[in-house]
């Protein structure tokens, strides 16, 4: 945005101004702050960014209800996440945050536009009216923390080291890339002394009804020979490529047994064209625009195996712990640091290794070697 860009030097002076400035709101606005409790009755949690930041922040939730048993837990994400927390047994309950800032579904945010929603929307007044007693910004920005200082919360944890904001936090922890997002979260909530740590697995509650009809959409009934596949991602320098993914779906088709399945948004129809494929028309299957998030996440459930680009779908599957190949797009320059920061259990991630002087994204040869060797281990 306007507000932070410009030359290194200068980004970090306005961003050492305007973590001054936030300060100085801080300190003014303690007379109209309500007393911290040593027990808080509600918790917000704001989480307005992606769909899989989101699913990568679940864990604490469950830490934090644990904790504070009688808490009521609230987050507050945006419309877009649908309604994927669903059936969650450690949140009370959701509400929208549509801030324009650190996600790809509000409209292009711009100091105005910012400074607008966080002083004048009914969202950020509907939320000033809860009288929360403890907030965390997940994601660690100005804007975050002024929102959570705006609405008169008394104890809030931020990130310093990130996009600002921790002068207004009345706690933080230290931004590191080389700690998986998760982990991050759940120190922020080690900050209140707790000890404990749960699964760092993203956390989707499924019904026995979405995960049974995840089941009949699958055209074999066979339990294991299903590869699902998700070709789509926020941009298209962060995807592996339409082209590269139709041709290994095709290497797929031609040279193992396995069914595929498509998933994805409207916009995704087209990027693995199931009609290219009429010689194999009984073992793909297309449901893109055709699913919401939760379908999404059953039939990811329900696979064997998951092929995708760094994207929900990569969160899906560490979800469920199902073996995963990410194949990352020309915009991440290292496959082995983007595996540490946001990889799963059984995520390999295949991509350019720039310190390393592999400059190209990986190739579909490589990919499809790669999948095979992972399939024979697997016994798939």
């Amino acid at each position: 945005m306007a507000f932070l860009n410009s030359t290194p030097d200068s980004k970090i002076s306005r961003r050492a101004l305007a973590e001054t400035i936030l300060g100085c709101f801080k300190y003014a606005s303690k007379p109209f702050v309500r007393k911290i409790l040593e027990e808080p009755k509600s918790i917000f949690i704001l989480r307005n960014n992606g769909l899989g930041d989101l699913l990568c922040a679940t864990p604490i939730f469950e830490i934090l209800k644990r904790k504070y048993p009688t808490a009521e837990i609230i987050a507050g994400i945006g419309n877009w996440h649908e309604n994927l927390l669903e059936g969650n047994p450690y949140i009370s309950r959701c509400i929208s945050v549509n801030a324009p800032w650190h996600n790809q579904f509000v409209v292009a945010p711009n100091l105005l536009r910012i400074l607008s929603y966080i002083f004048l929307s009914k969202e950020s007044r509907d939320l000033a009216a809860l009288k929360l007693d403890m907030g965390f910004d997940i994601v660690g920005s100005l804007w975050g923390s002024l929102l959570l200082l705006r609405c008169g919360i008394p104890f809030r944890v931020g990130v310093k080291g990130y996009a600002g904001g921790y002068a207004a936090a009345s706690r933080y922890v230290a931004y590191d890339p080389n700690v998986h997002v998760s982990v991050a979260c759940i120190s922020m909530a080690k900050i209140l002394g707790i000890n404990n740590t749960p699964s760092l697995k993203p956390q989707i509650y499924l019904s026995d009804e979405e995960i049974s009809s995840a089941e009949l959409k699958w055209r074999n009934l066979s339990q294991s020979s299903r590869i699902l596949i998700a070709p789509g991602g926020s941009f298209n320098e962060k995807c592996w490529g339409d082209n590269r993914f139709a041709k290994l779906v095709n290497l797929i088709l031609e040279k193992t047994n396995h069914q595929v399945t498509i998933i994805g948004g409207a916009d995704d129809k087209n990027r693995i064209p199931v009609s290219h494929f009429n010689g194999f028309k009984e073992r793909i299957t297309s449901y893109c625009g055709k699913l919401n998030l939760r379908q999404s996440a059953a039939m990811v459930c329900t696979s064997n195996f998951v092929i995708c680009n760094s994207s929900v779908a990569m969160h899906f599957a560490g979800a469920y712990s199902k073996p995963n190949l990410v194949l990352l797009g020309s915009w991440y320059d290292s496959a082995i640091e983007h595996k540490i920061q946001w990889g799963h259990g059984k995520t390999t991630i295949l991509g350019k290794e720039v310190s390393s002087g592999q400059n190209h994204v990986t190739p579909v040869t490589e990919a499809f070697k790669r999948l095979k060797h992972m399939l024979k281990h697997l016994n798939l």
